[in-house]
């Protein structure tokens, strides 16, 4: 299947010129965007917060209180689940924007495919939670 068959219209726009052209790093770069402003828009979270690193994933998607739920987090399953899910986003922070961000990465083909690929999924998951408000309370 082609990237355009499988990912979303909006990732496929971000990421297919650069991919078409071989820049492969860079089309992940593009993906992990788009990843970023799919989890900064849904969490409402301005620029800079999501940016500057990623212990902003675990205030996002950590446990106790997640700002946003990828499951209704009733059963042991589910909570294991949004705890995974927090572990994969700080990877895919750590592991693959920053690495590629911070040093120049010659990925192939094959490699931008499954990433991106992968970060559909993400983003699709993310568009699909739920946003979660939390009350303040005085202690």
């Amino acid at each position: 299947m082609t990237l355009e068959q499988i990912i979303s219209p909006f990732l496929y726009q971000a990421v297919i010129k650069k991919y078409e052209c071989g820049l492969y790093r860079d089309a992940i770069l593009a993906a992990t965007f788009q990843l970023q402003e799919c989890i900064k828009v849904k969490a409402d979270l301005g620029t800079s917060q999501i940016t500057a690193n990623f212990d902003c994933i675990n205030e996002v998607f950590g446990m106790p209180k997640p700002l946003i739920k990828v499951n209704s987090m009733n059963t042991v399953g589910e909570v294991y689940e949004q705890m995974g899910f927090d572990k994969i986003l700080q990877g895919i922070w750590q592991g693959i924007r920053n690495s590629r961000i911070h040093a120049e990465c010659l990925d192939d083909e094959t490699t931008a495919y499954a990433i991106i690929v992968f970060i559909d999924y993400l983003i699709n998951r993310i568009q699909n939670s739920v946003n979660i408000e939390y009350e303040l309370t005085k202690d």
